[in-house]
């Protein structure tokens, strides 16, 4: 397996958060941190900052898509005029790119602070004031918009990916390959003999879509899959 930070000519920091507002990094309520994430748009590795665990787990799950070619975390702010007229701003979360080039900017809320608040309200006021120029289009992401075991196996495919190991996909394709009806991932990891890293391996092939779950849930040992069509 190779480092994600090294390079021909040695080791290379990921490049700096990109965010407008500074984020304290101790807090008494929220996780705060940051995440390197490797971005289509550098070619390399960045720093992406987040508020909160809810944050970490939009990253990890909107990176898994696959389809990300930037991600901006706390972008210019928004202005826009309030129902009583006055005029304010508005920090969106995250500006994601997509490989498109279409942009989508994201409010990441808890789903109990959005129904106190009525900030879906305030969200679709604000993206009505958004200019195309900024984003393509709002969105706004909560908690009660995933199952958590689909976060886990984000987070599992992220840190898997950071180290590339070419000989366990290769050993795993192979099983894959010849596969006919649905096995568990424990059979295909014992018939590489390669233990844990067949078991990295398996992850990033089912969300590549060369495997497929047969049902949602953890992606691990027990689970049943089959062969899928991997995504172009």
């Amino acid at each position: 397996m190779i480092h994600p930070l090294l390079t021909e000519i040695g080791y290379r920091e990921p490049l700096p958060s990109l965010s407008t507002r500074k984020i304290p990094m101790r807090s008494r309520t929220s996780c705060r941190g940051f995440v390197p994430v490797w971005l289509a748009s550098e070619q390399w590795w960045r720093r992406v900052v987040f508020e909160s665990q809810l944050e970490l787990m939009f990253i990890q799950l909107i990176l898994s898509q696959g389809n990300v070619y930037d991600i901006w975390e706390q972008p210019p702010a928004v202005r826009y005029v309030k129902e009583n007229g006055k005029s304010a701003q508005h920090y969106f979360d995250f500006l994601i790119t997509w490989m498109d080039g279409s942009k989508t900017a994201w409010a990441v809320k808890p789903f109990e602070l959005v129904q106190r608040r009525e900030f879906d309200q305030e969200i679709a006021l604000i993206a009505s004031q958004t200019p195309k120029s900024f984003a393509d289009e709002v969105r706004l992401f909560t908690d009660a918009g995933f199952q958590r075991y689909d976060a886990v196996n984000a987070a599992r495919f992220q840190q898997f990916s950071k180290s590339p190991d070419p000989a366990a996909d290769d050993a795993v394709a192979a099983q894959t390959s010849v596969l006919e009806g649905s096995t568990t991932i424990a059979r295909i990891v014992e018939q590489t003999g390669m233990s844990g890293r067949a078991y990295r391996a398996v992850v990033r092939a089912v969300f590549r879509g060369d495997l497929r779950q047969i049902k949602g849930g953890l992606i691990d040992y027990p689970t049943l899959v089959k062969r899928g069509v991997a995504q172009c």
